[in-house]
């Protein structure tokens, strides 16, 4: 009898020992499996965010080498929560290779006529997209047609 209970005992440990291990695996592979869902997960948020920034951006270049109305420019200006600036450039101010800069907008759209950069509201503008050197899209120039 006494060797049953030794025998008994063994079989105990043995089987301790392999609920142990298979603990230890299933626990490494659940960890394992989470790791590549988060990493598939920040991948697909990345894809994300590169849509609707290339989204934002197409917006943008809408406007790059195309023409606007004045009134379309000026409305553009006021409702504009975009983070480039709008540069406007109208006939009556000095040429773009002067030394003063075109405003920028959002400021307050001058609505006396013989002002300087008077936006026409049926001027045509044309305009040019701006880009930094890291390529990040940073003005819209108008300049009137």
């Amino acid at each position: 009898m006494m060797k049953t209970k030794n025998s008994d005992i063994a079989v105990k440990i043995f089987l301790v020992v392999v609920a142990v291990i298979l603990v230890g695996l299933i626990i490494a592979w659940s960890t394992g499996v989470f790791k590549d869902k988060r990493n598939d997960l920040n991948e697909g948020t990345e894809k994300i965010n590169k849509a609707i920034n290339s989204m934002v951006e197409f917006d943008l270049l809408y406007y790059d080498g195309g023409n606007v109305t004045g009134r379309l420019l000026s409305k553009l200006i006021t409702d504009s929560e975009m983070d480039v600036s709008i540069r406007v450039q109208t006939l009556g101010m000095p040429a773009l290779s002067s030394p003063t800069p075109p405003p920028v907008y959002p400021t307050e759209i001058p609505l006396d006529k013989a002002a300087t950069n008077y936006i026409n509201p049926n001027g045509i503008f044309k305009g040019e997209v701006v880009r930094d050197p890291n390529g990040v899209i940073t003005d819209i120039i108008f300049t009137q047609q």
